[in-house]
């Protein structure tokens, strides 16, 4: 792939998850959700395999494709920037409506969980 843009790496993402066609490096995909804007589209990224044995979570994602890992470092950018501006960030495991919901620091994309960026709580 030689993809260099933020739009030719968006555009290759995008059609990455329409067909599925992922590395080896990735189990399959998560997604943060922004509530409270238009459309609540989901930022969706990598959820990276299993670690074998001595591996980093860094090694592993050296392995991504140039448009998988843009996909983890802009939702990345999503969750940081929400969280600047003091939003809560909560990550859930997906299909789990009774699961347990906790704080979210930033993204594990060894973790198979969705992040959820949640509404500012004003007045009282």
């Amino acid at each position: 792939m030689t993809t260099t843009t933020s739009g030719d790496l968006t555009q290759a993402w995008a059609e990455r998850v329409r067909q599925g066609a992922f590395s080896a490096a990735v189990a399959g995909i998560r997604e943060v959700r922004v509530f409270g804007q238009a459309g609540d589209a989901p930022v969706v990224f990598p959820q990276l395999r299993a670690l074998q044995p001595g591996e980093t979570p860094e090694l592993v994602i050296e392995l991504l494709e140039p448009d998988e890992r843009w996909a983890l470092a802009h939702a990345e950018r999503v969750v940081t920037t929400h969280q600047q501006a003091g939003r809560l960030t909560a990550e859930v495991l997906r299909g789990h409506a009774d699961g347990e919901v906790l704080p979210a620091l930033r993204i594990d994309p060894n973790k198979g969980t969705d992040i959820l960026i949640l509404n500012a709580v004003t007045g009282g």
